[in-house]
């Protein structure tokens, strides 16, 4: 069985709050959020994202099975007739949430592969990445 971990920045763990960022002609942090849950077959994601492209929440769960199936949750769109294939470090999930299909890559990468490139084509486009980030401090 593939350990979803391996697919995912260096260092992340549960609760690590992360930056979203996107590529414009450079880096910019675009939102944030943080893995609420992220184990070896497993991981929910939440953030809130405001590009021109896209705005609102980004929350994604994802559940690795075995034979390449996988359990898909998009912004509350859900299916559990996915698959998956791994490519070094890149993860990449098939699915088809109602009529619509996507595909959402997982990589580790940036300085130290601490970051962990994200990457959702298909009807919604979103191509970020999470880079590990400070929580705000408390008033």
């Amino acid at each position: 069985m593939v350990d979803f971990r391996n697919f995912i920045g260096r260092g992340t763990t549960t609760g690590t709050p992360l930056n979203i960022l996107a590529q414009v002609l450079f880096f910019v942090n675009v939102g944030n959020g943080e893995f609420i849950d992220l184990g070896a077959t497993q991981a929910v994601f939440k953030g809130k994202v405001d590009t021109v492209f896209y705005k609102g929440d980004l929350s994604l769960t994802l559940k690795l099975l075995e034979d390449g199936k996988a359990e898909v949750s998009l912004n509350g769109a859900r299916t559990s007739h996915a698959t998956y294939t791994t490519s070094g470090n890149k993860l990449t999930i098939a699915a088809k949430l109602g009529t619509r299909s996507q595909v959402i890559t997982l990589e580790q990468g940036g300085r130290g592969n601490m970051e962990t490139y994200l990457g959702v084509t298909g009807t919604k486009n979103i191509n970020v990445h999470l880079a590990p980030g400070a929580r705000a401090a408390v008033a």
